[in-house]
């Protein structure tokens, strides 16, 4: 199966949505509450394609990018409105995970105390996401988008939406775990060169045959200039270095932990996570120069930024803490 790129009503939606945002309140689902005043924080920005955030956080609000009247830049293409919003899941009084709750981002938050990047909240994974992203690089702001997974058309939408935005960094944390979801960013990636799209790597997922008919399936997304597959080191642990190779591009590790042993946020455990850390790397590779580093280039500072993971020499892991100014971010 293919996915045709629908490339002229992703621009037209845009479009639409360019004028709406800011102006058009009543684009705004009635039900999502009111995105909190704030200004544009300005600096890079990098767009989440993710399940949806609960941007009343207070390590999101102050964060999001903002046009000139100060109103959320971002989408939500579940709800086809300007409010990307998810509501925090929380674990009932008493102990115990209420039904529909994420029990592992739940179990994170408590298990990462006061000096987690989740701390004492127990939130949807877009929230999670979104928090770990901006506190990964201190210097970014966020463009959200909310899609539902598995949804090829959807998803070139929502790519195309990020595309005419202020990002050159898109980062993927839904799975792309079907043919037609891969070859959306496929087409994405080669038509939009000077954007870089990080996203999660399938380590179950049998290594595509280059040499095969033209029928088989496509080579892996790593073979992309623009493309950066990341897979987390939790879950690459025990698994043959030649698997973890041919899934991936960088493995990425905890925050910190290559040069001071010192973890922050712990490791990263799920392929949206370390979509997250990558990005966030991405994004301080570039931090401070005249000209951005976009596209390919920014994938290749990123691959340099990183080391052979261990004695396997083909597989790199990527520490993604960010300095500047002498400051760890």
């Amino acid at each position: 199966m293919s996915i045709r790129w629908r490339l002229t009503p992703a621009i037209a939606l845009t479009c639409f949505l360019s004028a709406a945002i800011g102006y058009g309140a009543e684009l705004a689902n009635a039900a999502d509450p009111k995105v909190p005043p704030e200004q544009d924080p300005g600096g890079p920005a990098l767009a989440l394609i993710d399940s949806g955030i609960d941007y009343t956080s207070g390590r999101i609000a102050h964060r999001l990018a903002r046009d000139g009247e100060g109103e959320i830049i971002g989408w939500d293409f579940v709800d086809n409105d300007r409010t990307p919003y998810a509501a925090p899941l929380r674990a009932p009084q008493g102990g115990g995970i209420a039904g529909g709750v994420d029990a592992h981002n739940a179990g994170k938050s408590a298990a990462s105390g006061a000096s987690g990047w989740d701390a004492g909240v127990k939130t949807s994974n877009g929230t999670t996401i979104a928090e770990l992203l901006l506190s990964a690089y201190s210097k970014g702001r966020l463009i959200p988008v909310r899609l539902l997974p598995g949804d090829a058309q959807t998803l070139a939408n929502a790519i195309g939406f990020a595309i005419n935005t202020p990002a050159r960094i898109i980062a993927i944390a839904q799975p792309l775990n079907s043919e037609p979801l891969k070859e959306v960013v496929r087409q994405a990636s080669m038509r939009f060169k000077d954007h870089l799209f990080v996203v999660a790597g399938d380590i179950a997922a049998p290594a595509a045959d280059t040499s095969a008919p033209a029928n088989a399936p496509k080579p892996s997304l790593k073979s992309l200039a623009n493309v950066v597959v990341v897979l987390p080191i939790g879950e690459v642990d025990g698994k043959p270095a030649a698997e973890v190779g041919a899934a991936s591009d960088l493995v990425v590790l905890p925050r910190a932990g290559s040069m001071f042993g010192d973890i922050i946020g712990g490791a990263p455990d799920t392929g949206a996570e370390a979509v997250a850390l990558a990005a966030a790397a991405a994004a301080c590779q570039g931090h401070g120069r005249e000209e951005p580093m976009i596209g390919a280039a920014a994938k290749a500072a990123l691959l340099d930024a990183s080391k052979p993971l261990g004695q396997a020499t083909n597989v790199r892991g990527l520490d993604p803490m960010c300095w500047y100014g002498g400051k760890l971010q």
